[in-house]
């Protein structure tokens, strides 16, 4: 493995090379492969269309325009697809309404796999649903901080811990982890990957805080690289799931980096991974396996 640790850190920007694990890290972790997950056959589908009454301050609603409408859904279109992804805007109170579309949910085609972003809501009246075993995406934040200052609800971390696992109790579900939400600061991820190490968790996401115009932090930063890195070094050692990297995360050098980083930390299934990472890969005979669904599917 030494001479691709040595090409991928030649890769690295000179700032991020000091912060790879040396190459007995790298041995010592997972297999050499990468899962390359391009979820070009994942349909996502707002159930509120371009609404979003929550408006967190690191989205606003904005990410809502990138998906499809339920209001405009054409069932023929479904045929291009093996799954959706069930999410939209919140209501004040953080749920998604997915209680509200039941009968639309279960109506789609059997052959859809299904991951359901629920936000902060009680299971129980999502029950029906477990007869087409859906996936649960879950968000957990990892401080009183960020759900009270980002997004703008009035929980604790143990209301949502305790959520998290009232969900795992009938779904599989899949914990989704920003990295530096809390305008890329420290967001106390530990506490999370603490938590999620007691569970027993068979993966987590996680996804990366990116400046998003139009929103209260379009004017922040992405999480340092140290602090990235930190994360990934703590939930290796905290945690024995496999862990990923999902599609949000800032672009350019700080996305060619971060996915070289986290390959090297372990982490083998990423989203969309910088195609630099994976030419060098390729170069060394590493295995890479191509999935077409959203993270939270392959597994």
């Amino acid at each position: 493995m030494s001479a691709i640790y040595d090409e991928l850190l030649s890769a690295l920007s000179p700032q991020a090379r000091d912060l790879a694990p040396d190459l007995s890290g790298l041995t010592a972790n997972q297999p050499g492969y990468l899962d390359k997950i391009s979820p070009t056959r994942t349909l996502s589908i707002s159930l509120t269309d371009h609404g979003c009454e929550q408006n967190c301050a690191h989205c606003n609603g904005h990410y809502l325009k990138g998906m499809q409408m339920l209001s405009k859904l054409q069932t023929d279109a479904l045929n291009e697809y093996d799954a959706v992804l069930i999410s939209g805007g919140s209501s004040r109170n953080g749920s998604v309404p997915v209680a509200a579309h039941i009968d639309t949910i279960l109506a789609l085609p059997e052959n859809l796999q299904l991951n359901l972003h629920p936000g902060y809501q009680p299971v129980e009246p999502l029950l029906p649903l477990k007869k087409r075993k859906p996936v649960v995406s879950f968000d957990l934040p990892g401080s009183d901080a960020v759900i009270r200052n980002i997004f703008k609800l009035p929980y604790r971390t143990e209301d949502y811990r305790k959520l998290f696992i009232s969900y795992a109790k009938h779904f599989d579900t899949i914990a989704h982890i920003c990295i530096g939400i809390n305008g890329g600061k420290n967001s106390d991820e530990e506490s999370t990957l603490d938590f999620l190490a007691e569970q027993s968790v068979k993966q987590a996401v996680f996804i990366i805080f990116r400046p998003t115009p139009g929103t209260e932090l379009a004017s922040a930063q992405p999480p340092e690289l140290k602090r990235v890195c930190e994360v990934f070094r703590y939930a290796r050692n905290r945690m024995k799931s496999q862990l990923l990297l999902g599609c949000m995360r800032p672009a350019a050098t700080y996305r060619r980096d971060v996915d070289i980083l986290a390959w090297l930390y372990g982490i083998r299934k990423i989203v969309q991974p910088h195609h630099e990472l994976i030419s060098i890969l390729e170069r060394h005979n590493i295995a890479i396996n191509e999935y077409k669904n959203c993270c939270a599917l392959n597994f």
